[in-house]
């Protein structure tokens, strides 16, 4: 790895792999200080919930018949774990802020409060393992993916949706990093948030990772990262952000959308399947 403008941030010369020394505090009570939680609520949950529709047809193609056991890595309030039950899987969570797993518990589903592995504290094996929005949190990626070949049954599925380095928003962001504008990038690193990326990686990056451990990829598309009801919420559920700046975002965003469904998306899915 090597270093970058940012003393936080490094680079892999050979795959562009990206790391972070970001530090989380999602455990200790921070949010309230940066993120205004009402409205990020607000903010993602209509574009959350058609995303997951799409991650659950493309999870419905590829899983087995009888395969119905599903972990959620990172289940927040429950949204995902709420559509995957619909269709008839089996849903069990894990969450490290104790607040939103409390919602997702008192909707009915088995959740757990920790982090991934730790908080499993059984011998239960899965036929799905999802991060949704959540792999670019973890500190250690190649010991994540490991433990979930682990508890993964064979020909099991590990389905990971993250931001996508090689997206539109990400590459337009970095430019205008390198004129000296830091705050696009910092934000899409959600810097100063209690739970910032650690990673972001390219699809064939997280590919070479995740087949290096015993898995195949059988699935990848994008999905959607903007959509233009709900954006200022978006904009505005940090804290920190000033008005002018968000009216900038805001307005920028607004019209680059057309164009932004065109290029290559900001968020990738992809399912690997376990080896037999």
């Amino acid at each position: 790895m090597r270093k970058t403008r940012h003393v936080w941030c490094f680079r892999c010369p050979t795959c562009d792999f990206l790391a972070s020394t970001l530090v989380p505090h999602i455990a200790d009570g921070a949010a309230t200080d940066a993120v205004d939680e009402t409205r990020r609520q607000g903010a993602l949950m209509r574009l959350r919930k058609r995303n997951f529709e799409r991650i659950l047809d493309a999870l419905d193609r590829h899983a087995g018949a009888g395969r119905r056991e599903l972990l959620e890595v990172g289940c927040a309030h429950g949204w995902f774990l709420e559509a995957a039950a619909r269709r008839g899987y089996s849903v069990h969570g894990i969450e490290p802020d104790a607040q939103s797993a409390a919602v997702a518990m008192s909707r009915g589903y088995d959740v757990k409060v920790g982090f991934f592995p730790g908080a499993l504290d059984d011998d239960r094996g899965y036929d799905t393992i999802v991060f949704n929005d959540v792999f670019e949190h973890l500190s250690d990626v190649r010991s994540a993916t490991a433990l979930c070949r682990a508890k993964l049954r064979p020909g099991g599925l590990l389905l990971i949706n993250l931001p996508n380095s090689n997206g539109a928003l990400f590459r337009i962001a970095s430019a205008v990093d390198r004129l000296g504008i830091s705050g696009p990038y910092e934000r899409l690193w959600q810097k100063g948030f209690p739970s910032p990326h650690l990673s972001y990686f390219n699809p064939d990056a997280l590919t070479r990772l995740v087949v290096s451990h015993g898995f195949a990829e059988v699935h990848r598309e994008r999905l959607a990262s903007v959509e233009v009801r709900g954006l200022w919420q978006r904009v505005r559920y940090d804290r920190n952000a000033g008005i002018a700046g968000s009216l900038v975002v805001w307005t920028a965003v607004t019209l680059a959308n057309p164009l932004l469904k065109m290029l290559p998306g900001d968020i990738a899915l992809q399912i690997f399947r376990a080896s037999a």
